[in-house]
């Protein structure tokens, strides 16, 4: 979870599970396909090329693009209100106020999912998948 406020011109991405040529054979095979979620703030649905936006929308996304094409697109994902409960349904799948995150933690000791919960690069790793995460 990130814990520091972001502008609203911060782009945030995060790779939950990278895999490449350099990861293990076992996330190769045909049963195991690659995965790559990307998370970024502030990024409308029709913004990128892929959905109807790029160009149109004042910036051209062809690598974002191709990715789509390439891939399994995930369409629909409704969020909460506010950033934190909305990323910890994204990595859990459960409702957040489940995982302890139902606000934004401003002005308090503690944050982050409940000890117990299990995040999807967990599960993948558990699943014998190389998982990283990148941002800012």
């Amino acid at each position: 979870m990130m814990t520091r406020a972001h502008s609203a011109g911060t782009l945030i991405v995060a790779i939950a599970a990278l895999a490449l040529a350099e990861v293990p054979a076992v996330a190769q095979s045909a049963k195991s396909p690659n995965i790559v979620l990307i998370l970024m703030d502030n990024l409308g649905y029709g913004d990128i090329g892929a959905n109807g936006g790029g160009a149109l929308r004042g910036a051209i996304t062809p690598r974002i693009d191709g990715l789509a094409a390439q891939g399994l697109r995930l369409t629909n994902f409704n969020v909460e209100a506010q950033c934190t409960p909305s990323r910890s349904a994204f990595m859990t799948g459960r409702l957040s106020i489940r995982s302890g995150t139902h606000s934004v933690p401003i002005g308090v000791p503690y944050y982050g999912l409940v000890p117990w919960e299990v995040a999807i690069a967990e599960a993948l790793s558990a699943a014998h998948y190389a998982t990283a995460i990148f941002g800012e």
